[in-house]
């Protein structure tokens, strides 16, 4: 195993910026989750690490090796892509044989390690038969399999479960994890644009934007302690709700002001002349009737997911989603709020960045 370094990495396609000064560690058996959406740049750092892609500035470490300048077929890591990539003609031993056979491994140790992770990953049963015989859970396998029998250093996934349908999506997630954190302990990258799938698996999450790292942490310090509004609202679901508004004293109290209402905020919010209010859907009180503190709002309907029913309450052209408890069955109507006092953000309007919270 080996932890992944990148120091100011920087890519550029012509005049378009991929990367932008990325410095990012990923520890030693670490499973590092790369989440974003289409065109932040995940992929392509990926694939940089990978050295499908040579960074334009900055540098790559892997263990104690530099390997800007390594060929990709000696960086000792395994890449998995999206659609698998296993070749139509080849029997899934072949395609499990095949990176052994072009290292010129003996053939009865090709055998013996193709059966072993065969063995491991429960497709023993399939050595026999083509990829085209293949649901895409047992494809993924296969892929799997592949790159695991190499022994890599360093394992690379990309969105590598987005052809799946639900349910095997679902189970794949868990089935990764534990095999690759639990049962080898082996130091992953794992590319997806899915949040369910980061705060699901990750050890930790690398948030990015617009090739920028925006935020590293845990999944709860990303849940829990946005950086920014673009952390806050891109991950969670629903995402967070985010509110312009001032913040101003008046009678010894913290109030925050909006065109449509004013809502008392804890004692230590900083004031401020311009502000935005966050608070997720999940971190709300909500009441039929009036109580003290409690903002008066429209619920204009009501999302049903599942075991949790998501309110939608309006002012004009602002919206703000909340979770209801089960005692409260409306669809429609007057219906009283306030966030928890101990859930809620500030952030900057022109930096976007958290002050508070």
């Amino acid at each position: 195993m080996a932890r992944v370094l990148l120091k100011n990495v920087t890519k550029k396609f012509g005049n378009v910026v991929a990367v932008n000064n990325l410095n990012l560690e990923i520890r030693d058996g670490e499973f590092m989750v790369l989440l974003g959406p289409s065109g932040c740049g995940k992929s392509t750092t990926l694939r940089m690490i990978a050295g499908l892609e040579t960074p334009t500035e900055g540098e790559i470490w892997i263990g104690d090796q530099l390997v800007n300048d390594i060929d990709p077929t000696k960086r000792n890591v395994a890449m998995v892509f999206q659609s698998y990539a296993l070749y139509p003609h080849m029997t899934v031993f072949g395609n499990i044989e095949f990176p052994l056979r072009m290292a010129g491994v003996p053939k009865q140790e090709r055998i013996k390690k193709v059966k072993e992770v065969a063995e491991f990953l429960g497709i023993a049963d399939l050595l026999n038969r083509k990829p085209s015989e293949l649901s895409g859970g047992q494809q993924q396998r296969v892929a799997l399999a592949r790159a695991l029998v190499r022994e890599p250093q360093v394992f690379l996934l990309d969105e590598p479960l987005s052809n799946l349908d639900a349910k095997i999506r679902t189970q794949m997630r868990f089935e990764l994890k534990k095999l690759l954190s639990y049962e080898l302990g082996i130091t992953t990258v794992y590319v997806t644009h899915d949040q369910v799938e980061a705060m699901t698996m990750a050890d930790r999450i690398a948030v990015m934007n617009k090739g920028i790292l925006q935020q590293v942490g845990t999944p709860d310090e990303i849940f829990y302690k946005p950086k920014n509004t673009f952390v806050a609202t891109f991950v969670g679901s629903p995402p967070m709700n985010l509110i312009e508004g001032s913040i101003v004293e008046k009678d010894g109290k913290i109030l925050f002001e909006t065109e449509h209402f004013s809502l008392q905020l804890p004692s230590d919010v900083p004031k401020a002349e311009e502000a935005i209010l966050g608070f997720r859907p999940q971190h709300v009180e909500v009441s039929l009737a009036p109580k003290e503190g409690y903002v008066k709002g429209n619920l204009l309907g009501v999302e049903k997911l599942g075991v949790e029913n998501y309110g939608h309450i309006g002012y004009g052209r602002l919206e703000i989603v909340v979770r209801l408890p089960e005692e409260i069955r409306v669809m429609r109507g007057e219906i009283y709020w306030k966030p928890q006092g101990n859930r809620i953000y500030i952030f900057d309007p022109k930096t976007r960045r958290a002050i508070y919270g």
